[in-house]
């Protein structure tokens, strides 16, 4: 794989950009006086996640997967495209396969065929997630390892990349494909730090963990991810290329539960349900060997990642309860 010399950004679509990662690309974007529209459809993303750029962008509420996008991309003359749009929740998949697969494999073949019409110039970053490679071998996980996944919404993930990947390889489109691996941070409203710091918030004293404590994840603060993104979308072959996206920071459960805790200042007992999640892989750690020799490096360590999304949980709570954490929030 060679690399081409720098490619700067300046005028972008992120689609998905109300959402956890999309705002904070949007954020990074306009950061860098980059021109940026944010198309979407607000089924999970929230427009207050965009409050520290507003009036800075313009957005478009749009659905990908079920509208016309052809008006918004011939308008736009964007030279990059971030695709985040899209279903980012095992559990939810697995409720409704059938909207999963709409949310991401339609989502993204309609854009990659609206972009072959009415923009082929664009390059476009297609966001996905480890959960294609399904279980870990315990090993670090290189771009190359065989993808098993083990829920639907993997399922979605990996046939979306192989859309991204043939429409460069067929019909000369300028794309790419980051896996993420288990990010964290303010804004994100689910998964394992977000769980852990309501049950603690509602109850500091106990926390229960679901399975046995020992699963591990390859934790990576939204900070970096955004870096390793704008560094893809500048810097990468940009012909159907996949680049893992981690932190080299594998954890387990238990050590994320003991770190957490360190950081909202408390001592809890751990209960372990010895019951693993339906669709999660036990463990996952990456190889990121392809994406380092773009330059990436992460910038922001794990404890410091932990310490500012403590920071932003409880300027959260302090918004909607007053009291601050003296109250548990679910929402």
């Amino acid at each position: 794989m060679t690399t081409p010399s720098t490619s700067a950004i300046r005028r972008a679509l992120v689609t998905g950009g109300a959402g956890f990662i999309g705002s904070h690309v949007v954020e990074a974007l306009v950061a860098r006086r980059v021109e940026v529209t944010v198309a979407d459809n607000l089924s999970t993303g929230h427009m207050e996640n965009l409050d520290a750029v507003a009036g800075q962008i313009l957005y478009e509420t749009l659905d990908i997967a079920r509208d016309d996008i052809d008006p918004l991309l011939g308008s736009g003359a964007f030279d990059t495209i971030i695709h985040a749009a899209g279903n980012a929740h095992i559990p939810s998949s697995i409720d409704d396969p059938g909207r999963d697969l709409e949310d991401n494999i339609v989502s993204t073949h309609n854009l990659l065929a609206a972009v072959r019409r009415v923009s082929p110039h664009s390059r476009v970053v297609n966001i996905s997630s480890a959960t294609v490679y399904g279980e870990g071998s315990g090993v670090p996980i290189n771009e190359d390892e065989p993808t098993r996944p083990v829920s639907p919404y993997g399922v979605s993930k990996l046939a979306a990349e192989l859309y991204v990947a043939l429409y460069a390889r067929l019909f000369g489109l300028r794309t790419c494909t980051v896996r993420l691996f288990s990010v964290f941070g303010p804004r994100l409203r689910k998964q394992v730090i977000w769980d852990f710091m309501n049950k603690l918030a509602a109850n500091p004293h106990e926390l229960v963990i679901l399975g046995d404590g020992g699963e591990r994840r390859d934790l990576n603060h939204v900070r970096n991810v955004v870096h390793a993104i704008l560094l893809v979308a500048e810097r990468s072959p940009l012909t159907g290329d996949v680049f893992n996206v981690a932190a080299r920071e594998s954890v387990s459960i238990d050590e994320a539960a003991r770190s957490l805790s360190a950081a909202m200042g408390i001592a809890p007992i751990f209960r372990h349900t010895g019951e693993q999640q339906a669709g999660n892989a036990r463990s996952w750690q990456a190889d990121i060997s392809r994406i380092e020799a773009l330059g990436y490096r992460p910038e922001m360590g794990y404890q410091d990642g932990l310490a500012d999304t403590v920071a932003w949980f409880r300027r959260l709570q302090s918004h909607q309860r007053p009291g601050g954490l003296t109250t548990g929030m679910t929402g």
